[in-house]
């Protein structure tokens, strides 16, 4: 392993390496400390399109100085991210009645708190959007979510998604649960995080405590990709949820040179369970401009997962799932499944009764 990616060379005592203040801020000039390491250009096309931006903690979990490293493939920008794909195909912003909010399904919809992430995760659902808004949402933005939220009964669940609202401050993010958690109706509210990933330390008692105490039931969607990832901190900080009463899944995506064998897999899943997070979903990748080159094909995803079923538990296996485009709606597959073939992709037909294709 390169001495760039060693704790002891960012000559810092534990209390720095353990304030996630300081893992946040570090994160940009650790970028550079990256591509000195890989002899990559900061300037580079892909770079300015896609900046680099990854904590010094996730870095730290890197087994190998090398862009195929499971870690360092995951957040050190390359020129095959400036290959097809489109920038929005599930069409959010089409389904977005005020700012922030995003209604496709019936019964939930998605807040984006804001877009700034500890780390870039270089398979990002949402690159477009890397610096869009960067800050906590205003008040007038908040009030109208809420606003609209309080309007639609049918609504029972928010997803906080962003970027990662895990990034605000504990003020910020005790507003804007609390703001949510006064729509009578609403069940539930699930945040969507890498931060125990890749920022455990964010994850402490004070921020727990807000998660749990906000007066509806809140959960947490990990996104763990790799067993590498799978550390003593993240243990620690998915205890501490669990200890405020705040239970956590986890949403992986299956990514090419990551993570796409049956091993690597089983090893991961099992290694979840073992710190009390459920493996939820297992997505296949979604064709967003700067992430083609992660993409598997269902056909393999499908062979990942026969090859997993009884060499598992049931409680350690996800569902394998996708978005449709043209806002269909998840698919879940499962080995055995007969495929209907249309051209070069395969047919489906979306929660609402639309046949789409996908490829």
């Amino acid at each position: 392993m390169g001495s760039v990616f060693d704790r002891k060379d960012w000559g810092v005592g534990d209390a720095e390496w353990d304030d996630w203040h300081w893992q946040l801020r570090e994160s940009w000039r650790t970028a550079q400390r990256v591509m000195d390491a890989l002899g990559l250009r900061a300037d580079s096309e892909v770079c300015r399109r896609y900046p680099m931006q990854a904590t010094p903690y996730y870095l730290s979990l890197a087994q190998s100085l090398g862009v195929m490293d499971p870690i360092l493939r995951q957040c050190v920008a390359s020129e095959e991210e400036l290959h097809g794909g489109m920038p929005d195909p599930f069409g959010e912003e089409a389904y977005s009645p005020v700012p922030r909010l995003v209604h496709r399904y019936p019964d939930r919809a998605l807040f984006m708190t804001t877009s700034r992430c500890a780390t870039h995760c270089r398979h990002c659902m949402r690159k477009r959007n890397w610096q869009c808004f960067d800050g906590k949402p205003s008040e007038d933005v908040l009030v109208a979510a809420v606003d609209y939220v309080s309007k639609h009964r049918e609504i029972r669940e928010i997803l906080i998604s962003g970027g990662d609202p895990l990034t605000l401050d504990d003020d910020d993010i005790a507003h804007v649960l609390k703001a949510f958690a006064t729509v009578d109706h609403l069940e539930m509210l699930r945040i969507g995080s890498r931060v125990p990933v890749v920022m455990p330390q964010r994850l402490t008692d004070s921020l727990c405590e807000i998660l749990g105490g906000c007066g509806k039931t809140v959960w947490l969607a990990a996104h763990f990709n790799h067993p590498a990832e799978l550390s003593e901190e993240s243990r620690l900080a998915v205890e501490r949820l669990l200890r405020h009463g705040v239970p956590v899944v986890n949403q992986s995506v299956l990514l090419k040179g990551v993570n796409d064998d049956a091993e690597t897999l089983r090893l991961l899943f099992t290694g979840l369970l073992k710190m009390k997070v459920k493996p939820y979903y297992l997505f296949h990748g979604d064709p967003i401009e700067g992430t083609m080159h992660f993409r598997t094909g269902v056909e393999r995803g499908l062979e990942l997962m026969a090859a997993l079923r009884n060499r598992v538990s049931g409680m350690a296996m996800p569902a394998f799932s996708f978005d449709l485009p043209e806002s269909g709606g998840k698919i879940r597959l499962e080995p055995g499944c007969e495929l209907e073939k249309a051209g070069d992709g395969f047919a489906f037909t979306s929660f609402e009764g639309r046949r789409i294709i996908y490829r």
